[in-house]
C-alpha cells in the first residue's frame, strides 16, 4: 500500500484517471511456496489521496534549509516532518543532502532553530538525520549507546535544557532501535545477574549494562516466566525508550514546566532496522503523574 499511496500522492495524472474510474490501482502479495496471489485491493487511504493536492515527487523537491528567521514549528507539526521524512526515507525517496553554500552559510549567519530534538542510539546503522531525511539544521541530536539517561544524565538533560530553552524546540523525541546491542548486553547482564552471577564492573560500558539491565528486569517481569531472551530484549527496547522519557521529566524542572504547558511534547519511537520505518509510541504512559512531581536535579550532578 506505500507504494500504491506514493503513486496517488505525487502523480496528478494517475490521480485523474482513478478518479474519473478509467484507472484502478491495486495491490497484491505473490507467495513464493503456493504460486498463489493475495488480491489486497485499493490502499485505504485511496480516498483521502484522491482529495490532496498535486505535488512533485520527492526526488524532485528541494527542501529548505530552517533557521532563525523562520517561524517556531509546534509539535504536531514537528512531528508531521518527522513522519513525512521517515516515510521518504524508508521508500528510497530521500532529498535530504542538497546544500549549497549559501545554505550553509545561513546557518551560520542565522543561527540554528531545529524543529525536533532527538535522543537516540549512537549505533551507527541507525543515522537519526538519514532515517528522518532531515537537512543540516533541522534536528538537534543527542546520542549514546543504549538512548538512555542512565549514566551521561548531566549532559544529556543539560543539552536537551538548551535546546528546549535557547533554541526554542517543541518536540523531543526519544528513538529506540530493533537488535539494539546495549540492550541485548544489558538483558543478557539482568540474566546473568538472576541466574545467581554477581556482573562484573570493570569498565564504563559494564557500569552502563548494569544500569539498563533494571529496565530488562522490568520487562521479563511484564512478559512473564515463559518469555524467551529474544521476547525480553524486544519488549525492554520499548520500554527504555519510555524509562528515558521518564528520566528526562523525573529530572529536569525546566522540561516539565514546558511539556506541563502545552510548549513542549515528548514521544517515543523505535526504529526497525531491517525496515527503515520508524514506529511512533507517543507519550509516555507516566508522564501525568511526573509532570506533578517536585523538582529534583539528575543523580549525577546532586
Amino acid at each position: 500500500f506505500t507504494s500504491i499511496d506514493f503513486l496517488l500522492k505525487y502523480s496528478e495524472p494517475l490521480r485523474q484517471l482513478v478518479k474519473s474510474g478509467n484507472l484502478e490501482i491495486q495491490g497484491g502479495v505473490y507467495h513464493l511456496a503456493t504460486g498463489r496471489v493475495e488480491f489486497m485491493g485499493r490502499s485505504p487511504r485511496q480516498a483521502q489521496l484522491l482529495a490532496s493536492d498535486s505535488s512533485l515527487p520527492p526526488s524532485l523537491q528541494a527542501l529548505p534549509i530552517r533557521t532563525t528567521t523562520d517561524k517556531t514549528v509546534p509539535p504536531k507539526e514537528a512531528l508531521r516532518l518527522l513522519k513525512e521524512g521517515n516515510d521518504r526515507f524508508a521508500v528510497g525517496a530521500a532529498v535530504a543532502g542538497k546544500i549549497s553554500s549559501d545554505m550553509r552559510k545561513a546557518l551560520v549567519d542565522e543561527g540554528q532553530a531545529p524543529h525536533t530534538a532527538i535522543i537516540g542510539c549512537a549505533d551507527s546503522r541507525a543515522p537519526l538525520e538519514t532515517v528522518f531525511d532531515a537537512m543540516p539544521g533541522d534536528i538537534f541530536v543527542l546520542r549514546n549507546a543504549g538512548n538512555t539517561c542512565t549514566h551521561s544524565e548531566g549532559s544529556m538533560v543539560g543539552s536537551l535544557e538548551f535546546c528546549l530553552g535557547a533554541l526554542n524546540t517543541k518536540m523531543v523525541m526519544v528513538l529506540g532501535h530493533t537488535a539494539c546491542g546495549a540492550i541485548k548486553g544489558a538483558t543478557a547482564t539482568y540474566l546473568q545477574s538472576k541466574a545467581g552471577t554477581k556482573p562484573q564492573v570493570n569498565k564504563a560500558l559494564d557500569a552502563l549494562l548494569v544500569g539498563l539491565s533494571s529496565v530488562a528486569g522490568k520487562a521479563s517481569e511484564e512478559l512473564g516466566r515463559f518469555a524467551t531472551e529474544q521476547d525480553i530484549v524486544a519488549h525492554t527496547i520499548k520500554l527504555n525508550v519510555f524509562h528515558t522519557i521518564d528520566f528526562l521529566l523525573q529530572y529536569s524542572s525546566l522540561i516539565r514546566e514546558k511539556v506541563a504547558a502545552g510548549e513542549v511534547e515528548i514521544q517515543g519511537g523505535i526504529y526497525d532496522l531491517e525496515t527503515g520505518r520508524v514506529e511512533f509510541l507517543g507519550e509516555s504512559p507516566n508522564q501525568a503523574s511526573l509532570i506533578t512531581s517536585g523538582a529534583a536535579m539528575p543523580p549525577s550532578i546532586a
